[in-house]
């Protein structure tokens, strides 16, 4: 059985507010806090987490770490007329 923790943000506007959330599959609050800081999320100390998005940190990217196994082959400049 795995349990999950889901993060939502606690921005509020006047009328509305933020419906982000990140689920984590961690054991404890402390760990799903840092896994979701890894995505952008930011916490407070009050407990309130905040969304990329609202806390005005960008998502980063995709971690994969891509290798180029073959070299690339020489370029080929074009002769200008």
């Amino acid at each position: 059985m795995s349990a999950s923790i889901t993060l939502r943000c606690n921005t509020v506007w006047c009328e509305s507010a933020c419906t982000g959330a990140i689920t984590t599959y961690c054991s404890s609050i402390a760990e799903a806090r840092a896994a979701a800081g890894a995505q952008g999320w930011r916490s407070h100390p009050s407990d309130v987490d905040y969304c990329p998005g609202c806390s005005g940190t960008r998502s980063p990217g995709a971690k994969a770490a891509v290798r180029r196994l073959l070299p690339r082959p020489p370029r080929q400049r074009k002769s200008r007329p």
